[in-house]
């Protein structure tokens, strides 16, 4: 876990460095001041999981949820248009004999460009995309050398109140136009990603 400590560590740093910087242009009508920066920096907690399959069954969900789930740090630049870095740390139940079950546990840094398409105050609409490192953690939460994985992610999610914020986010398959992907979506191997947060400054 001492990697993820100190990532975070680094990641919470860079936004408050970012939130002392003061730039004061003034032209009779533009005037930037720490206070009106700050307005569009976020930061807080997130949890979520993979969504493996389509279940309408409660038992089905708290299966997932009990198999696979993530945690971590989001952070926010910008409002209409923003970029989100985010630092998780995921872990998936491979299998299960008995009382014994193997788990894979992997730190997850993707980098989403969002766009608010919708803003009604105290909801709003966005669609994200991006780029996604995934890698995977050794037993004692150490980096396996070589484990570094890239993948892409679109999705789209809602903001509430101001401080909530939820995505839906869909992983592309690699060497696959998007045409294919979508002909080719299987409810059984969904490979969706849900998620929940909180902006806080």
């Amino acid at each position: 876990m001492k990697i993820i400590y100190v990532i975070s560590i680094l990641l919470l740093l860079t936004i408050c460095v970012s939130a002392q910087d003061t730039t004061v242009v003034i032209n009779q009508t533009v005037e930037t001041t720490k206070a009106d920066k700050k307005k569009n920096i976020w930061f807080g907690p997130k949890f979520g999981m993979d969504i493996s399959h389509f279940s309408y069954n409660a038992g089905d969900l708290q299966n997932d949820l009990s198999g696979n789930y993530q945690f971590g740090l989001l952070a926010r630049f910008g409002k209409k248009l923003y970029l989100q870095p985010e630092i998780m740390y995921a872990t998936y139940k491979s299998a299960t004999y008995a009382t014994d079950s193997t788990r894979l546990n992997y730190l997850k840094i993707p980098l989403m460009l969002g766009w608010r398409i919708i803003n009604l105050g105290i909801l709003s609409v966005h669609l994200k995309g991006g780029p996604q490192f995934s890698f995977q953690l050794a037993d004692k939460d150490k980096l396996i050398p070589n484990s570094k994985k890239l993948s892409w992610q679109l999705g789209a999610g809602v903001d509430l109140l101001g401080f909530i914020t939820t995505d839906l986010r869909y992983t592309l398959q690699p060497r696959k136009s998007i045409a294919e992907q979508i002909d080719g979506f299987d409810p059984n191997s969904t490979g969706l990603n849900l998620t929940v947060g909180l902006k806080l400054r």
